[in-house]
């Protein structure tokens, strides 16, 4: 019973009787009338596990894939890093965010492996046509699809693997489903950027858009439907309103939410120029770049995932409280290490120390999306994932890039001497080797980089009061 408690938040009484739910522990193989899909064997579980993780790594892919190649796009169409932003975050997550509400309704209500199949599909289209794409504009075009695409390939998923798994065993569950992140981070970096490094940045777009939709066809023959675990099937589905009513009503719920989109503000803000970081301060080409960035962000993502979902859950079968603590705690430690590696002159040092700090920003997701779930029942999970993501995502991707990007600007114009600077180093000139322009350039995305870095201890300190209102 305590282990039970632990994985759960108190559902606030002011809702109506319909979303109340019989704990999925106790009724793990139920499998109601008209309920589709069926209960899942272990072989079958880890297939379906390993492809869900895999729709994600591409759906992750697709959000970062313009970090990869953004210095050869800025050279190719003369932009400025205010402009990339808009490109990797704003353009992305207005649509994404927006597009993951009716697709989680229709998950909700239907199959969730071809919701979340098909929006991998539909995104990796949508990444090829960004190759065939010949000005910013066609360009912005190309990523509201992929971003249509991908906001399916989270929430639909996140309902799945709480079908699948016990609330015990959900904040280990879904951190092994967030690993897509990592892997995708390493591959994706690494191939992208070796790939753009040879043949240019349209064929990236080419090989990643290719290869997603190969997985997708893959999960869509594959993958087994699990059973949705409620006995009150029949039950009136909880409204969209009151999905959002338990998120802002739960004190510790508001409190995770507002901590993970400061980290996601964060992440989006320093991952989106991570790759020109190391490209302009250690004269690194693109793909040298792009593998120094799938390093980083893969072995940080990969060990902080796991612990923070495995250690974070350990630690809260002795005291609730843990769960949400040792991931806020994590980030106030990892922020000055990171600032500290962002500042050093030499890439060693400064890789090293970027990725001690690193591990500790990866440890929150998998715990907060095992909060909201134990608030949730398997018939509005994938909603409430949905809700959660937007307002994570609308604040991280949608603000962050851009703000960093003009953060960028304005310090790279202080340190060239300068408000001509836009003007004056704009396009291929500014990225000529010892230049004045790719002096400034480089100091003003260090500069702008290092300030981000402080978001994470605003982050850690919203996440451990969160813990304050967990029940012991």
């Amino acid at each position: 019973m305590a282990t039970k408690a632990a994985a759960r938040f108190d559902v606030p009484s002011a809702l109506p009787p319909t979303t109340q739910r019989i704990d999925h522990a106790t009724h793990l193989s139920a499998s109601p009338a008209g309920n589709r899909g069926a209960t899942m064997t272990p072989g079958a579980r880890r297939i379906a596990l390993f492809l869900l993780t895999a729709i994600y790594g591409f759906g992750f892919i697709d959000r970062i894939v313009i970090a990869l190649v953004a210095q050869q796009i800025k050279a190719d169409f003369s932009l400025s890093d205010f402009q990339i932003g808009l490109l990797g975050g704003t353009a992305f997550a207005v649509i994404n965010t927006f597009a993951s509400l009716p697709l989680a309704w229709l998950a909700d209500r239907y199959p969730r492996k071809w919701v979340a199949a098909g929006s991998l599909m539909f995104a990796s289209a949508f990444t090829m046509l960004c190759g065939a794409t010949s000005s910013f504009m066609q360009l912005i075009a190309a990523r509201f699809g992929m971003a249509g695409g991908s906001a399916g390939t989270e929430a639909p998923p996140h309902s799945m693997i709480s079908d699948m798994y016990p609330p015990e065993k959900r904040a280990s569950a879904i951190s092994l489903f967030m690993l897509g992140v990592p892997v995708a981070a390493f591959l994706g970096s690494s191939i992208g950027g070796s790939i753009a490094a040879s043949h240019g940045w349209r064929a990236t777009f080419y090989v990643i858009g290719g290869i997603g939709l190969l997985v997708s066809i893959l999960a869509l023959l594959v993958m087994r439907e699990p059973a949705r675990q409620d006995v009150a099937i029949d039950a009136e589905r909880m409204r969209l309103k009151d999905v959002f009513l338990i998120l802002v009503r739960d004190r510790c719920m508001r409190h995770i939410l507002i901590g993970v989109s400061v980290v996601s503000l964060g992440a989006f803000g320093i991952n989106t120029f991570l790759p020109a970081f190391f490209a302009r301060s250690f004269n690194l080409d693109v793909g040298q770049a792009g593998l120094a960035f799938g390093l980083l962000s893969g072995i940080a993502s990969a060990i902080g995932t796991i612990a923070g979902g495995y250690g974070a859950e350990w630690l809260a079968r002795r005291d609730a409280r843990m769960l949400i603590a040792v991931p806020g705690i994590g980030a106030i430690v990892g922020a000055p290490i990171f600032i500290l590696g962002v500042m050093q002159k030499d890439l060693v040092p400064a890789f090293c120390l970027m990725l001690a700090g690193s591990l500790f920003f990866y440890m929150a997701m998998g715990p907060a999306i095992a909060a909201l779930h134990g608030l949730l029942d398997s018939r509005s999970r994938a909603t409430g994932s949905a809700l959660f993501l937007l307002i994570m995502y609308l604040t991280g991707q949608g603000f962050g890039p851009p703000i960093a990007g003009l953060a960028s600007d304005h310090l790279s114009a202080w340190a060239y001497g300068s408000a001509d600077f836009a003007a004056q180093c704009a396009g291929a000139v500014g990225q000529v080797s010892g230049s004045a322009c790719a002096q400034a350039g480089a100091t003003g995305i260090r500069l702008a980089i290092a300030c981000f870095g402080a978001f994470y201890i605003w982050s850690g300190l919203h996440l451990i009061w969160a813990a304050r209102y967990r029940r012991v």
